[in-house]
Parts: structure tokens; sequence; C-alpha cells
């Protein structure tokens, strides 16, 4: 089918990022088939997957053909902003959805964000609630229930320059993203040695951080407040290594220092300026900060394996660290979402 065929038939491209998911890519795919709402592209970006990702995908279509993806692979490792960003660029409906490749969706999801979406030409972007699974698909205690449930919670978050935190698979148009700069690519930071990329921390949080600033012409961001996808939550990788959540940690400074600068009418920073201008307090308290984050996050996921002992032990060293941090979540979040 010709693009401009593509262009009558769907407006919404529903992307999915690959790179070495042959555990969880077919759970993946059987969930995309059982949406009640159907009338998407869908496009497979691999990005130089190792294991036996790509034939998976493909035998998975021979035998299932209820829709013929675009696949693209690529020849190198680029990460996942630079995929998010050439999907922004390349697809060529007027509506984008990421979903992870490793996630499971549940069958009302694409319909229930493409109604909402469609509901008011003012709403730029519309996400859902997720609970969350083990790498085994067990379920497991707690999830993702964050964003702004109206116009009028979004716009008091918008004015007062708060971060955009919604969960990944966000129905978005496209137009307001491309021209909020799309996602960051790594000129904007430094380069690590360590296969760390900053550009890929975060980089839905700092899209739509960028996006929320079209609410001075009238546009908002929702969250439905419903549970519509599961999230994988594997507590066994590096993923939930110091490094990482270092690097997590200064990249959410730096997307609130520029939210406030754009608000203030000041030109962004880059990542290198932002953090030079930065005085000793400031980086010691961060560091600070992030490792009480990170011993209290590691307790969290101790507590989910049952492994007490190294729960207890993570929360001491946490609480050393920063001790009013739980506080201080508990004063940012749960009160102000219960009031």
């Amino acid at each position: 089918m010709s693009k401009e065929k593509l262009k009558k038939c769907h407006d919404l491209t529903l992307c999915l990022c690959v790179f070495n998911v042959e555990k969880y890519v077919i759970e993946t795919l059987e969930s995309l088939r059982r949406q009640t709402f159907k009338d998407f592209r869908l496009l497979i970006l691999d990005d130089c997957s190792t294991d036996s990702t790509k034939e998976i995908i493909q035998s998975y279509f021979d035998e299932n053909p209820w829709v013929v993806p675009e696949i693209v692979e690529f020849r190198e490792n680029h990460g996942t902003a630079y995929l998010r960003d050439y999907a922004l660029h390349h697809c060529v409906t007027p509506l984008l959805m990421f979903f992870d490749a490793d996630d499971i969706a549940k069958p009302t999801m694409v319909e229930r964000l493409h109604e909402k979406i469609k509901s008011d030409p003012d709403l730029i972007a519309v996400s859902c609630y997720c609970n969350y699974m083990d790498a085994c698909g067990n379920k497991l205690d707690g999830g993702i229930y964050l964003g702004p449930k109206n116009r009028e919670e979004f716009l008091d978050r918008a004015k007062n320059g708060k971060m955009m935190f919604i969960t990944p698979p966000t129905l978005f148009r496209r137009e307001y993203a491309l021209q909020a700069g799309g996602y960051r690519q790594a000129e904007w930071f430094p380069l690590r040695n360590d296969g760390i990329r900053y550009e890929d921390m975060s980089e839905d949080v700092d899209l739509w951080g960028r996006m929320s600033d079209f609410y001075k012409d009238g546009k908002y961001i929702v969250t439905i407040s419903e549970v519509l996808f599961l999230y994988r939550k594997n507590t066994n990788t590096l993923s939930t290594g110091f490094a990482k959540a270092r690097v997590m940690g200064q990249k959410l400074l730096y997307i609130k220092a520029n939210i406030k600068r754009r608000r203030s009418g000041l030109s962004e920073l880059e990542f290198a300026d932002y953090w030079a201008s930065l005085g000793w307090w400031a980086r010691w308290n961060f560091e600070r900060r992030n490792l009480g984050a990170y011993f209290y996050r590691q307790a969290c996921f101790a507590w989910v394996k049952h492994r007490l002992v190294v729960c207890a032990l993570d929360l001491l060293v946490g609480c050393l660290a920063s001790p009013l941090y739980p506080l201080e979540k508990y004063r940012a979040n749960f009160r102000k979402a219960n009031r």
C-alpha cells in the first residue's frame, strides 16, 4: 500500500522501538493485535538488535498478517532518543504513539487514548495509568499513576513551571512535538565512556515539558485515570544501577532548570553549561539526595522480591544520606494528588 493511501486510511502511527527484546516482543505484538481500535499504522524500528528480535518479528508477521508493518533496521545502535526523533520526522500521520516492546497493552488502550485526543483539538497529548509486572509477567504491587487529569490541573502545573510526568505510551499530535524541537539529541549533552547516554534518560519528560509551553496558546495535556497497560519492571538488571540513576537525576534537574528559564523568557542551556553554573553546595546536595533516592528505590525492589534484610539495609543507607527525601516526595506527590 502506498504512503498516499495510508494517509487516507489512518491518522495514527503506533511505533515500537526494539532492541534485544526476543523474550517479550511476541507478547507485546499480541497485545496490540487484540486492540479494539486497529485503524493505525505500525512502525517498528530495530536499533541494531544482536539477539533474535528481528527474526522473531518477521516470523510473527508471516504467521499473523493482521497488519503490514513498516520495519526499519538500523546498522548501528543509536539509542532511544534518536529512534523516537526518527519516527517523529519519518511517519506521515498527524498522531503518533510509542509503546515499549516489552510492555503489554490492554485491549482498549489505543481506542481510549485515540477517542480522548479526538474529542478536543486543544488536547495535544493524552496518557494513561499502568500497573507493574515483573520480568516474567507476574503482577507486582504498584504502578505509574501520574499526570494531570484535566485541563485545570494541567494549567496549574504548566503555569508554575512543573515538570510533566506522564507514562511513555502517550498519544500526541506530531505538529506540537515538532514545534517543540522533538527529542533532544547528543549535541545537547556530554559524551560518556560508559555507554550511558544523557539524551536517552527521561527523553519523554523533556519533550512533554517543552510541549507544555503551549499552555499559553490554550493547549493542554491530560492523563486518563485508567490502567490501560502493564509496565515491565525488571528489578534484576542494571536499569536500577547507580550510574544510570545518577545520570537520570542530573537530567531531571536540567529539564526543570530549562523549564524555568523558558518561563522567564531566557534561552535554554546545554547540559554542560547548566552543570557548570551550579555552585558546590547545589552539587553536593544533589549527590546526597540522589544517593538517598537510589537506596530508597532499591529498598522498594528488595521489598517486592521479599528480601527483607536487604530492604532494611537499603532503607538505612537511604535515611542516612537523605532522611527527608520520603517526606519531600509525599508532599510533592501524594498530598497534591489527594487535594
